[in-house]
Parts: C-alpha cells; sequence; structure tokens
C-alpha cells in the first residue's frame, strides 16, 4: 500500500504440483499493481523437494512465504522464501532461509516491517510432535533473533494444545490462539511479557467445535 499515490499492490504465490512427481513443484508469483491495473509474472520456478504453502507476509517490499517439506532428506519440515519485489530471480531457492528449529507449524506477520514468526517447536525425537511455542525475528543477513518462548504454564494453559494454531499480530502485539479454545494469549515485543486476554464472551457448546479469527488495524482514512 502506498498511501503517498493512493495506490496498492497485490502478489499471489501459486504452487502446483508437476505431473506424476510428487517431490517436485511449479511455484511462480504473480504481481498486480493498481496504478496500471495489470498483473505480471515475476518468478517462475521449480522446487525440488519443498512445495508452496499458504503463510505468505510482505515487509519491506520483500514478499516472504513459508515452504513445506515433500519428503526429500530435509531435516527440517518448514523453510522460508524471501523474494524482493523489486527485482527479478531465476532460482527461488537461492533466496532460501532455514528456520529457527523444527517447527509443528510456522505464522509469519509483519511488525513494523520487521518479520516475525512464531512457531510451535517439535520435540527432539519426535518433530511433529509440540511441545513448545516461540518468538522469533529476522535480522539482516537471515539470521533469526529469538524474541521469546511462552512460559510452560501458559502454554499448559491451552490444554491440550494441537501443533497448529493460529498466531497473528499488529504493532508490538503477537496474538496466539488454539483452534480448539476461544482463549486468546498475548505477548507484548516491547515490555517482553505474556498475559491472557479478557474472558472470550464466545464458549465452547461441543468438544468438536473450532474457533478461529483475525488481526486487524482498525483506522479512518479520509480522503478530499
Amino acid at each position: 500500500m502506498n498511501r503517498a499515490k493512493q495506490s496498492y499492490s497485490v502478489s499471489i504465490v501459486k504452487s502446483k504440483q508437476v505431473a506424476g512427481d510428487f517431490f517436485q513443484w511449479d511455484l511462480s508469483i504473480h504481481l498486480y499493481s493498481s496504478e496500471t491495473m495489470t498483473w505480471t509474472t515475476s518468478v517462475t520456478d521449480v522446487l525440488t523437494g519443498w512445495r508452496g504453502g499458504d503463510e505468505s507476509v510482505i515487509c519491506n517490499n520483500v514478499l516472504y512465504f513459508l515452504i513445506y517439506s515433500t519428503g526429500g532428506n530435509s531435516d527440517h519440515r518448514h523453510g522460508l522464501i524471501a523474494s524482493n519485489l523489486s527485482s527479478s530471480t531465476s532460482s527461488l531457492m537461492r533466496s532460501f532461509i532455514p528456520m529457527p528449529c523444527a517447527l509443528t507449524c510456522g505464522r509469519l506477520m509483519n511488525l513494523k516491517e520487521r518479520l516475525v514468526v512464531v512457531g510451535g517447536i517439535g520435540k527432539h525425537d519426535r518433530p511433529e510432535i509440540i511441545k513448545g511455542i516461540g518468538i522469533w525475528c529476522l535480522k539482516e543477513g537471515g539470521e533469526w533473533q529469538e524474541m521469546a518462548r511462552m512460559p510452560q504454564r501458559f502454554f499448559q494453559g491451552f490444554g491440550e494444545l494441537d501443533d497448529v494454531f493460529a498466531s497473528s499480530g499488529s504493532d508490538d502485539l503477537v496474538y496466539i490462539q488454539s483452534y480448539g479454545s476461544p482463549a486468546l494469549l498475548m505477548f507484548d515485543m516491547k515490555f517482553k511479557c505474556w498475559k491472557w486476554s479478557q474472558k472470550c464472551p464466545v464458549s465452547k457448546k461441543f468438544p468438536l467445535q473450532l474457533f478461529t479469527g483475525f488481526c486487524f488495524e482498525p483506522r479512518l482514512e479520509i480522503t478530499p
């Protein structure tokens, strides 16, 4: 979004399995500009051992999105691609960034133009089983800085937490929520503190009921 020019751009990452080969996936990035009202394809590549997913975010004109291992020889289930929207590249894997540790799931968010990842930390012997939740910030040079790990009393406060969960953020606040519970946990990146939100007015009425939500910044924009 360019508020000065009152224009915007949209990016779409398309991932499609190569016919007859589960380990290879066609991946392309398509960009829409409201100024020209046109779509362009900035990148087309074939990933081997990885596929695209549905987790992405833009920070400082760089598109970050998660890719998922299709079983090859990767030690981790997730990886990160950073694609500069102002330039083109012939190989997406050149901008591959390993995740900070083995994750059960990862959630990406833009907090003040910083890429922040909230991930489920897998057990050492069984990485698909969640044992905790961590928060990391991507520094220049592709290095991860650990910002926090959820204390066990909060982790246990979710009850039985699945290996995947919802998380979003805005400004300095990170929100974490289990799909199986309306409980909402918040982490303040500035003051490094955890706290539960006030009790949600919606209660769980049956065992398989799922909850979801989204984060947004309310604001009023007026143009002459």
